[in-house]
């Protein structure tokens, strides 16, 4: 079909090429998952010694490195972040202050840093958080002995030097762009901090937060789906456990059925 005469959207013509695709797509889905749940037995009858062996040597490995190896993970966690997060918040002070209060471009820069810093805080809270789970999973067991009590408590203090450092960076990212910003309102240390700071965003500000937000729930449904057909199939070699692919489903259902809960909430101007 050439460029002139595209098909239009909700055409009959469009409603039968895309039902079209969908049935492919549906059908090689089928038969990739089909085979490859069948190979995947095969696989684990094959080697189930070597699985079983595998299987045993991370079990009696896990306590360990739980112990001794993800303390000072956590530790190298929150000096890398802590280090980027300083280098960015100094350029883009920096700018600010080289800033002549009317070169757009030159400000765009010092946002920039700002938003660099603002996401690597947030992968240091969340990172530290599963970490230091991770670190504390055995934590009553751990600390029956002295030296595992000692790791664990420097686990502890890592976590808590990983938050603060997390928080103080971004209450001085939210400073920073007020310098050249102050319209903007609102402190991290207020519950409803994003509420407020969305009310004192424009118009523009909101379409982007708004088309940011959808395209995020679009590609966490796929994410969602993604890792919950990894956890399956990791299940069928390596004894995981149920809760793993239970809790990824539970969150992809409760991110869905929210977002659609959302839209109707707008929909009836609530």
């Amino acid at each position: 079909m050439s460029k002139n005469n595209k098909v239009k959207v909700d055409s009959p013509e469009y409603n039968k090429k895309s039902k079209g695709k969908f049935v492919i797509i549906l059908i090689v889905s089928f038969a990739i998952g089909g085979i490859g749940g069948l190979l995947g037995a095969r696989a684990t009858d094959i080697f189930k010694d070597e699985l079983t062996d595998w299987g045993t040597f991370i079990a009696e490995k896990l306590p360990y490195i739980q112990v001794f190896v993800v303390p000072w993970i956590l530790l190298a966690m929150v000096v890398v972040c802590f280090i980027l997060g300083e280098i960015w918040l100094k350029k883009a002070k920096k700018q600010i202050a080289s800033w002549d209060g009317e070169d757009d471009d030159h400000i765009d820069i010092a946002d920039g840093y700002l938003c660099n810093v603002g996401n690597i805080s947030n992968i240091l809270m969340i990172s530290i958080q599963i970490i230091f789970g991770f670190a504390t999973y055995q934590l009553i067991g751990a600390m029956r002995t002295t030296d595992n009590f000692y790791m664990t408590f420097l686990a502890v203090v890592f976590y808590f030097a990983g938050m603060f450092v997390a928080i103080s960076q971004q209450n001085r990212m939210v400073k920073a762009l007020k310098e050249y910003a102050p319209e903007k309102k609102g402190s991290i240390y207020d519950t409803k901090f994003q509420k407020v700071w969305y009310e004192s965003c424009d118009e523009a500000e909101r379409q982007k937060i708004g088309d940011a937000s959808r395209q995020t729930v679009q590609f966490m449904n796929g994410a969602f789906s993604t890792t919950l057909t990894i956890a399956i199939i990791l299940g069928m070699f390596i004894p995981i456990g149920f809760l793993c692919a239970f809790f990824v489903g539970l969150l992809w259902l409760i991110i869905s059925c929210y977002y659609s809960h959302v839209c109707k909430k707008l929909e009836q101007g609530k």
